[in-house]
């Protein structure tokens, strides 16, 4: 709960210096634009979740690290309380909150949060990522099994 109350102070806040350098840092080209075209607090969490990540000594892991930096490019744009109604509704099913040609915007942002991994995965395949990158991205919210890299990756995304 505290960790959700934290999201939501925070939903406001951009990027500072620090998160566009790591960004800028492993990201080039269409990575970095799909990077810049996240929401501002996407690519708050996003920076931070890569930042935990070398905090952490794993900066010889580039694919960890890229997927870090893109793993919510999927959502695309969303207002807070589209956010909050998504954390608030996430146990119900699909059908009942969510529709992709809605006539309700909220409705429809629902529909892309609980399709973001997918979107994503699909955005970086356009982008040029490497087929771990995808991987991760595609996976970021499924049980790990035996992947210790989408276990970190999955880490990081709570821890921040």
């Amino acid at each position: 709960m505290l960790h959700r109350a934290r999201q939501v102070r925070e939903a406001s806040l951009g990027p500072d210096a620090a998160d566009l350098a790591v960004a800028r840092d492993y990201l080039a080209g269409d990575l970095l634009a799909l990077f810049g075209a996240q929401e501002p607090r996407d690519q708050r969490h996003s920076a931070r979740t890569a930042r935990w990540l070398l905090d952490r000594g794993h900066d010889s892991d580039h694919d960890l690290i890229v997927a870090a930096l893109l793993h919510d490019a999927g959502k695309g744009a969303q207002r807070t309380r589209d956010r909050i109604v998504h954390v608030l509704t996430d146990w119900l099913p699909e059908p009942l909150v969510a529709g992709e040609a809605s006539r309700f915007e909220m409705r429809r942002a629902l529909a892309r949060s609980r399709a973001h991994s997918e979107r994503g995965a699909d955005l970086l395949v356009s982008a040029g990522a490497s087929p771990r990158v995808i991987e991760l991205t595609r996976l970021h919210h499924r049980s790990p099994g035996r992947d210790a890299m989408l276990a970190l990756l999955q880490r990081a995304d709570a821890a921040t």
